[in-house]
């Protein structure tokens, strides 16, 4: 009975190195939905050699492998470049279901991803819609403190709090200068936790080139350059 337990198992949760990283799958229990934005990859000799083409590529976050044709179809959440999609149908049940293992955290019924690299405004936002997400969009001031406690007050934060363990929210006012908005539900942002002497606006030459919102440490907001390189928070 345990060596029947340990290869169930092994059949439905495996890891795959690929380019210096590893990744974890876990079969999916949930419901397969129709989708538009499907990578076919051909066919291929297993599972694992499957969740290795999805692992090099870094759109992929699911995949689908049949275990009848080993036809591999990688599945993406935001349009690569000029890539040929495919539409899928919901799958047979010949078709497993897996997709990649993220750190989400789960507060009040949402769910959060803490992105360590260094990126632009655009490309944090590009990370979050690669994993199904958007950047955060935070309603109260306990969502800002808990993710502040939660992804942001590090032991090895510097002494310098403007600069060090800050993150990429989705507030920006790109459009209308001046005029908050969260970027995926394209809302106007109502509740605000802005530290001390910010936004820039007093001073107009600052504020014409600070257009996208980050967070302190101690959950305070901040406009700073979109082009700034900093860490991000997606939210889903």
């Amino acid at each position: 009975m345990f060596r029947i337990s340990c290869l169930i198992l092994i059949a439905i949760i495996f890891s795959v190195h690929s380019m210096q990283r590893q990744f974890l799958y876990s079969i999916l229990d949930k419901e397969v939905t129709n989708s538009s934005l499907a990578m076919p990859y051909g066919e291929v000799a297993s599972r694992v050699y499957c969740a290795g083409l999805c692992s090099g590529d870094d759109y992929c976050m699911e995949f689908f492998y049949n275990t009848t044709s080993r036809q591999c179809i990688g599945l993406h959440c935001v349009k690569k470049g000029n890539y040929s999609y495919q539409f899928i149908a919901p799958a047979p049940l010949s078709m497993l279901y897996f997709g990649k293992e993220i750190n989400w955290v789960e507060y009040s019924g949402n769910y959060y991803f803490y992105g360590e690299e260094s990126v632009t405004w655009a490309d944090g936002k590009l990370e979050c819609q690669k994993r199904c997400a958007h950047l955060v969009e935070i309603e109260t001031k306990e969502e800002s403190d808990w993710l502040a406690a939660t992804f942001l007050l590090k032991e090895d934060c510097s002494s310098d709090s403007l600069f060090t363990c800050t993150a990429w929210t989705g507030g920006n006012d790109l459009d209308n200068e001046g005029h908050y908005v969260w970027d995926h539900s394209n809302t106007s942002i109502v509740f605000t936790n802005w530290n001390t002497y910010e936004p820039s606006r007093l001073n107009l030459s600052f504020a014409l080139t600070r257009d996208c919102i980050d967070m302190f440490r101690n959950g305070k907001w901040n406009d700073r350059p979109c082009s700034y390189g900093n860490q991000f928070i997606c939210e889903k």
